[in-house]
């Protein structure tokens, strides 16, 4: 599978698409995008989601033949 790096923008039109949140677990700073509520994960803002990608050197990539969302270490 083929991913390409994409912005938070277009993180976010996604994400808007399918009912994705941005959400990291609790008690640490390990962040996900979420479909389903999950009582181990604690929804955040796009702006704490974007800040802990960049302290972490993360980025999120698509597939390119799909809308799947994956992060990854920032290349």
């Amino acid at each position: 599978m083929s991913m390409k790096k994409i912005s938070i923008n277009e993180a976010k039109e996604i994400a808007d698409e399918y009912d994705l949140h941005p959400a990291k677990v609790k008690s640490s700073e390990v962040v996900n995008i979420r479909k389903k509520p999950n009582e181990n994960l604690k929804d955040i803002d796009w702006d704490e989601f974007q800040r802990i990608l960049n302290e972490k050197n993360l980025a999120v990539y698509k597939a390119e033949e799909s809308d799947f969302l994956k992060i990854m270490k920032d290349k």
